[in-house]
């Protein structure tokens, strides 16, 4: 296995990784515990049709990309406020939307060259310097904004008619941390790809509740878990020639059964 640290492109693959699992670990808590777990596939079916966009006119698809998801984050919460659409129904129709549009850009566009199966499973192995920046970039900029909101963002999470009371700036807050949701997922659809990279924000908390009561053990546990997960599957994806998103996705599986298991073993 370490065999493998002697070249570029598997430390370029873990450093994008490693980012990665940080920034799903860090939005995970406050996304699932607060019911809005469905966002981050719905802004992955939007950032496929992003990316295709982003190729089409230009050879830097993510400074299309990224202004186009964040975009499309902004008007799934604004929708979701509305009394007349519920938040699942606003990612829905959004989603749905955006991924019909990819997939008619890429029928019809000239000179698309990419495969559909690549954007749909990423491949983390072809991350460039740029991904690699990006990714850096952003999981700096969600942890700053955790760390500085961690109790607003808390507050939101449990009680939001309480946070309000408290005069917690929830909308303001709700569309920053959408906004953040959809950078981490446009950089993730590149290398893990638009049907897997949700499930990188979904499993961290789930597998933490597990043996976790407090909160901020949940998201202390998430970030160990999802740091030796990718890694895991980063290994084990390459020597296989499978693709490394599922992979991590089958690893947390696995552990999410076991940890169930366990937990009703001990039980008895």
């Amino acid at each position: 296995m370490l065999e493998l640290l002697q070249y570029e492109f598997i430390i370029n693959a873990l450093f994008i990784g490693i980012t990665l699992a940080l920034s799903a670990s860090l939005l995970s808590p406050y996304l699932v515990l607060n019911q809005q777990a469905m966002i981050a596939d719905g802004l992955a079916h939007v950032s496929f049709a992003g990316l295709v966009i982003g190729i089409l006119l230009s050879n830097q698809a993510l400074y299309i990309a990224i202004p186009f998801v964040a975009l499309a984050a902004i008007l799934i919460k604004y929708l979701a406020t509305t009394d007349k659409m519920n938040g699942d129904a606003a990612i829905g129709l959004v989603a749905s939307v955006s991924f019909a549009i990819g997939l008619i850009l890429i029928k019809k566009g000239p000179g698309f060259n990419i495969s559909v199966e690549s954007m749909l499973v990423g491949n983390i192995f072809t991350a460039t310097k740029a991904d690699m920046l990006l990714s850096t970039i952003v999981s700096i900029v969600i942890l700053l904004f955790v760390v500085y909101f961690y109790r607003p963002l808390f507050l939101m999470t449990y009680d939001l008619d309480y946070a309000k009371f408290s005069k917690v700036k929830t909308s303001l807050l709700g569309y920053g941390l959408a906004i953040l949701t959809a950078f981490f997922i446009v950089i993730g659809v590149r290398t893990i790809g638009t049907l897997l990279i949700s499930a990188l924000v979904v499993f961290p908390s789930i597998i933490s509740s597990q043996w976790t009561k407090s909160f901020k053990m949940t998201l202390i546990f998430g970030m160990i878990s999802s740091f030796i997960i990718v890694i895991l599957g980063i290994f084990i994806a390459h020597p296989l020639e499978i693709p490394v998103g599922s992979t991590i996705v089958v690893i947390y599986t696995i552990l999410l059964i076991l940890m169930l298991v366990t937990r009703k073993v001990l039980r008895r």
